[in-house]
């Protein structure tokens, strides 16, 4: 199951050819973050699943001539246009490698920060990444991410319809981080400190209709399980018609089909 969920991940992700042209929203967390954490010349930094590097790049620029920068990700389509981006502008201090980040090992205490642009929910086990960064930050380092809250990709609606129609506590995607609770519980339990959670708000526009809000639930990504597999059919289409009801409802009464915030968040070893 963990290597087919991966494969999942991989396959959205190469199918993503023009990652960076996706609106502004990918560039715009990746710049936020980067401000969030103060990069000075000559670090060295780690970026977990760069993509394209959006923020490997620019970390790479700020930390030259003497400092440097390693991105890791499994998408070989991803890392292809983070390549090409790499050549044009002649950077040549930093080195992406094609991994999964849960396998991958690097020396206790070799980076100065350590990055991860809106995809610490894809990983499987959370906290066993997180005590490794902790582990691969020298004393006095910092570890930055960003994730999305339970308001986004209306993530506690579709928990609360699953709970609601058969008792399926749903293990949601941003479970895990959707709360500064959680993100602070998380970080201090691998012994990070000095914690800082931000909020970063967006709105997406009037919805006409809940086509947007309407991919099935059963189909997202399910990195520690997906029980949904385990209804029938019809119980699937029960649940499909709940939640577009349910989302058709918010569009009513608000004029959005969702809110969503970013959380930015900052500890340090």
């Amino acid at each position: 199951m963990p290597e087919e969920y991966k494969q999942k991940v991989i396959d959205f992700f190469n199918g993503r050819t023009a990652y960076d042209r996706e609106g502004d929203s990918h560039m715009r967390e990746a710049k936020r973050l980067l401000e969030y954490v103060v990069v000075r010349s000559g670090q060295t930094i780690l970026d977990l699943a760069t993509g394209t590097g959006l923020v490997a790049i620019p970390a790479a620029k700020a930390v030259a001539p003497q400092g440097s920068v390693i991105g890791v990700d499994m998408s070989p389509g991803m890392l292809a246009q983070a390549k090409n981006k790499i050549v044009t502008e002649k950077i040549d201090n930093l080195e992406l490698i094609e991994a999964d980040v849960e396998s991958i090992n690097f020396k206790s205490e070799q980076f100065d920060l350590i990055f991860c642009c809106s995809a610490l929910v894809y990983i499987t086990d959370i906290p066993v990444i997180i005590n490794k960064c902790y582990d691969w930050l020298k004393l006095g380092g910092g570890f930055a991410f960003t994730t999305p809250d339970r308001t986004s990709y209306l993530a506690a609606i579709k928990v609360k319809v699953c709970q609601d129609l058969f008792g399926i506590d749903l293990p949601h995607i941003l479970r895990p981080l959707w709360t500064p609770e959680k993100c602070h519980t998380i970080l201090q339990n691998s012994g990070f400190k000095d914690i800082t959670i931000d909020s970063y708000q967006y709105r997406y526009n009037i919805a006409k209709n809940c086509q947007d809000g309407a991919t099935r639930i059963e189909r997202d990504f399910y990195p520690r399980g997906n029980p949904l597999l385990n209804l029938s059919e019809a119980q699937k289409q029960l649940l499909q018609v709940e939640y577009k009801k349910t989302v058709e409802q918010l569009i009513e009464k608000r004029g959005v089909w969702q809110d969503a915030n970013n959380l930015y968040v900052k500890a340090w070893k």
